[in-house]
């Protein structure tokens, strides 16, 4: 069993990465949205001048929702959020969400394109295909794709755990070489101490996450739940804290930063939709 030094050469030699972005890293301050986004082009124009594809994965329609809601008339829905009131701040949010990425990745000449999607699309195979087949065109392109839970329209948004799942899926999807999902903690932590690898996720792993601390609806639960989604598949994950500066150049040229989960037992391979399919369920359900 290889060791999390071990891992290194094959994280960096790793051809096409999704990365997720929880909604605490796109709401809030002004200036510390701003210094995160400043970071995250920066590594993201890296990556592809390395020659890597990226997918980004990114929550934050609905708290985008709330502060537009609130600058216009000041009526923000207040203690727990019914589904109509979700699903209309994501209508709201969304293109404010996106505008902010494109006034950031404009700098650095990446055009982006928007993906929105559900369970639903992975229903049908003749769905997958297709949405599979948008990936690699946009890819090809040279474009970068960021993917939204499809929350204005759909009711599964509070299974997804702050789209940590969903990136997964996006990930078995395309076939990612990597997962890497930037959170507000250092990684997985035990009793305080940071674990750096972990090669299965047990019941005993998956009884010391935690729940969402912040404005998402996530925690270390859905994100190690991930993990777990992509481990047949031999897909890694990377948990990082999104933010220490450069967090994602840092998961490509430290040894040890971060949580990764990964086993070389399990050769790469892409899913087919039957088998998300029955693994999404299988977690989500749990």
């Amino acid at each position: 069993m290889k060791t999390r030094k071990e891992f290194l050469s094959s994280i960096q030699k790793a051809k096409l990465i999704v990365i997720k972005i929880g909604s605490a890293r796109v709401s809030g301050e002004e200036t510390k949205i701003n210094d995160f986004l400043y970071d995250l082009v920066g590594d993201i124009r890296t990556l592809r001048d390395q020659g890597k594809e990226v997918i980004l994965v990114s929550s934050g329609a609905i708290a985008q929702g709330k502060k537009l809601l609130n600058e216009k008339s000041g009526n923000v829905p207040n203690g727990k959020t019914t589904l109509a009131e979700k699903q209309a701040l994501a209508a709201m949010g969304q293109n404010k969400l996106l505008n902010l990425y494109e006034s950031f990745f404009s700098r650095v000449n990446i055009p982006m394109a928007q993906i929105l999607f559900g369970r639903k699309d992975l229903n049908e195979e003749k769905s997958f295909t297709n949405l599979k087949q948008t990936f690699r065109q946009l890819l090809d392109w040279g474009i970068l794709p960021i993917v939204n839970e499809n929350d204005s329209v759909s009711t599964e948004e509070i299974n997804l755990g702050d789209n940590d799942i969903l990136s997964a899926i996006v990930a078995s999807i395309v076939g990612a070489d990597l997962l890497l999902i930037l959170t507000g903690v250092d990684g997985f932590l035990k009793e305080d101490f940071k674990i750096d690898l972990f090669t299965e996720i047990t019941k005993d792993t998956e009884s010391l996450a935690t729940g969402p601390s912040g404005p998402g609806t996530g925690g270390m639960f859905t994100k190690i739940n991930a993990a777990k989604l992509l481990l047949p598949y031999g897909i890694k994950t990377g948990i990082v804290n999104g933010e220490k500066k450069h967090a994602i150049s840092q998961f490509f040229e430290t040894e040890n930063f971060g949580t990764l989960i990964a086993n070389s037992a399990f050769p790469h391979r892409i899913p087919n939709a039957s088998e998300i399919q029955t693994h999404f369920f299988s977690l989500t359900s749990e």
